[in-house]
């Protein structure tokens, strides 16, 4: 039966990829980036930025905290931070406050830019993107201070496949799951510590999503994802990716059930993932038990 699946899919992804049916392209941002000016007036603007994120938790506040960000940029243009949080919040605006596709694909793209242009800060990135590399070519010049924007680069990746592509759009464009992988694999070589184990859970959703005969590997989506829930102690991201993503792909509910109900009854201010994140997931998994209960 497997097998089967897999020569069928192999059939549809020739298909759709000969037609170019929903093929996903890379744009060059560079032309985007500007170097840094960092000032006190910049330090300032960021620390106002920062403090309304930490504080967002609805569609408002997070949007103020997007726009106090961008506010940065236009007084230090090449704010890694900044760029860097732009694509942290511009997935969790399309994936926590957004509902239509459209605007969920823009958002997610807005944040693969923000990612892009935080590496780009990288003298040994930005020389290889100006000779013509893509991003994911180019991942061998990243290091350490890179890690959350190769991270974010993936989970826009990740959240533009699950929110924002119909089945066709999967189909055709699975295959970018192995640059997710490049990165995720760049970020081990680098800061093998970094993501309290939202590297891991990449990492197993990557090799749950692509098929075995372009890299898939169900034995690593399972053991990723064990290793995930063993480096997140105190924090939400594994149990709930674990109940909403991991459990319910491969058809066991009751795990599911058992791991949004954890998550639903966790208090915010015992956790260590990012305050807005906190808000999400607690809400989210509230949102999938009453799904799965109807």
């Amino acid at each position: 039966m497997v097998k089967k699946k897999c020569i069928l899919f192999s059939l549809l992804l020739t298909v759709l990829l000969l037609c170019g049916c929903g093929t996903k392209t890379w744009q060059p941002h560079w032309s985007d980036a500007s170097p840094a000016r960092p000032s006190e007036k910049a330090e300032r603007a960021l620390e106002s930025a920062v403090e309304k994120y930490n504080t967002a938790n609805d569609r408002k506040s997070l949007r103020a905290s997007i726009a106090a960000f961008r506010a940065v940029l236009k007084i230090d243009p090449g704010n890694k931070k900044a760029l860097t949080e732009l694509a942290n919040q511009y997935i969790l605006l399309g994936t926590a406050y957004t509902v239509n596709r459209r605007d969920k694909l823009t958002y997610f793209q807005k944040a693969t830019k923000y990612s892009e242009l935080a590496m780009y800060t990288n003298r040994d990135f930005k020389k290889a993107a100006d000779s013509g590399k893509k991003p994911w070519e180019a991942a061998d010049t990243l290091v350490a201070d890179d890690a959350p924007a190769m991270l974010f680069w993936v989970t826009a990746l990740q959240y533009e496949f699950k929110e924002a592509m119909r089945l066709p759009g999967k189909i055709a464009n699975v295959k970018w799951m192995r640059h997710g992988i490049t990165f995720l694999d760049r970020i081990k070589q680098v800061a093998p510590d970094y993501g309290n184990g939202a590297v891991e859970f990449a990492y197993s959703i990557c090799y749950c999503v692509l098929p075995e005969f372009i890299g898939g590997d169900e034995a690593k989506c399972i053991q990723y994802m064990e290793k995930s829930i063993a480096r997140g102690n105190g924090y939400l991201l594994p149990r709930w990716g674990r109940g909403k993503y991991f459990h319910q792909v491969t058809g066991e509910i009751e795990p599911s059930l058992r791991d949004l109900e954890w998550v639903a009854g966790q208090s915010l201010s015992e956790y260590s993932d990012a305050y807005p994140w906190r808000v999400h997931f607690i809400e989210d998994a509230m949102a999938q038990l009453e799904l799965i209960g109807k």
